[in-house]
């Protein structure tokens, strides 16, 4: 199955991830992580501090759909709190903005410990609309979070401040951040307490039950003895022999070449209200990315010339919205790979429907990290039999 396709900017770097051994031999562990992508990464280097992880992938870590994504990481979910109401109490979804900006916090203490070594920058957001139709609704989602006391500003035409036309948008000085998320996934692998128990190349071919927990067998014939594993493998199922855990799309993305002398209102992170939606960056060599532009995920080759397509759209709404870069701007990167989203918008983190031993770690959405970031508390706290009150929200049964 095809989960990308193009060559991805931000693994297209010579910082590459340390490389590790397949494994050679039988161990044990109380859990075993399967799948090396940004997920597996970072619930490796929380739940290792604490537990004897066993850290898996079947290819190299970090080189799947993690290469893909835009990093642009936000509090706010794909869809406005009044349409999320259907799936969520208000308490529920204030619960989950919170939780998002107590990620990025999180992020951040972890880049002051470890360094920044992945193009780390807090960054404020913006979500927007020249529609007067969508409009109603930025106001909307404005004076939910102006109500719930998030910080907030309204802008509108008379004071935008950037430099396309605007009806209305939201803007949020300390809303996300943003990192190089190949690169977050080598720190976060690298600076893991199990480095003896992390393995590349090693596909999980089979999974057996037993009396106390699960027996894994690799492709090599290996035997991995575990109580609990946890599957973080992204929109790749086959271990669990299952394709509709949730909705699975293909996100198309471009980076243009370098830019001189470009830039607009502090560096913010973009998100239109469009559909389909489009999200853009500056990245550090001032390069912009720009995203969107989602099909359905099918269970076949990611077809090239419905690919080529999105590129053409994707270049042509940049350009439309940045006239002056037109005729002078090459688009270096042509990228898309899958991801997925949910009813609620969150990830499907926790005990799964499958066993009770076998644990779900799948951060969906447009915000997927910041997901995994806040989930893996979740996880933790599944294991320490503690009560958490994300247990629900992110809960795969829902």
């Amino acid at each position: 199955m095809e989960y990308i396709k193009g060559k991805p900017y931000f693994c297209n770097c010579n910082k590459k991830i340390k490389q590790y051994p397949y494994l050679k031999r039988d161990i044990e562990c109380e859990l075993l992580i399967i799948g090396g992508g940004i997920d597996g990464a970072i619930a490796n280097f929380y739940l290792s501090q604490k537990y004897d992880v066993v850290l898996v992938d079947k290819g190299r870590f970090g080189c799947a759909c993690t290469a893909c994504a835009t990093a642009l990481l936000e509090y706010q979910l794909d869809e406005y709190a009044s349409d999320l109401t259907k799936y969520m109490s208000e308490q529920d979804i204030v619960l989950a903005y919170q939780s998002g900006l107590n990620a990025i916090k999180k992020i951040q203490k972890f880049i002051s410990t470890y360094g920044n070594h992945c193009d780390f920058n807090l960054r404020p957001t913006f979500l927007f609309t020249n529609s007067n139709f969508s409009s109603k609704d930025i106001i909307t989602e404005y004076e939910f979070r102006k109500k719930h006391g998030f910080e907030v500003e309204l802008f509108n035409s008379n004071n935008n401040p950037f430099p396309f036309e605007i009806k209305s948008g939201i803007y949020c000085k300390n809303g996300g951040c943003e990192f190089n998320p190949y690169l977050f996934a080598k720190q976060m692998i690298e600076n893991s307490q199990n480095q003896a128990k992390i393995f590349e190349n090693t596909k999980i071919e089979e999974l057996i039950k037993q009396k106390d927990g699960y027996l894994a067998i690799t492709n090599f014939g290996e035997k991995i003895k575990c109580k609990k594993i946890l599957i973080a493998t992204g929109f790749n199922w086959e271990i669990l022999n299952k394709s509709d855990l949730c909705y699975r799309f293909v996100s198309y993305s471009i980076v243009t070449e370098p830019l001189q002398d470009f830039t607009w209102y502090n560096h913010a992170m973009m998100h239109d209200a469009t559909t389909p939606y489009h999200y853009f960056r500056i990245l550090p060599d001032n390069r912009i990315i720009f995203g969107g532009e989602d099909t359905k995920f099918k269970q076949k080759p990611i077809n090239e010339k419905k690919a080529n397509k999105k590129y053409d759209k994707l270049t042509k709404d940049l350009f439309n919205l940045f006239p002056k870069l037109k005729g002078k701007t090459k688009i270096d990167y042509k990228f898309c790979g899958c991801f997925g989203t949910t009813d609620n918008n969150m990830g499907l983190i926790g005990t799964s429907n499958i066993d009770k031993d076998i644990l779900m770690f799948i951060s969906c959405g447009a915000n997927g990290i910041i997901n995994a970031i806040t989930g893996v508390d979740v996880i933790d706290d599944i294991l320490s039999n503690k009560p958490n009150k994300l247990i629900k929200i992110f809960s795969p049964t829902k």
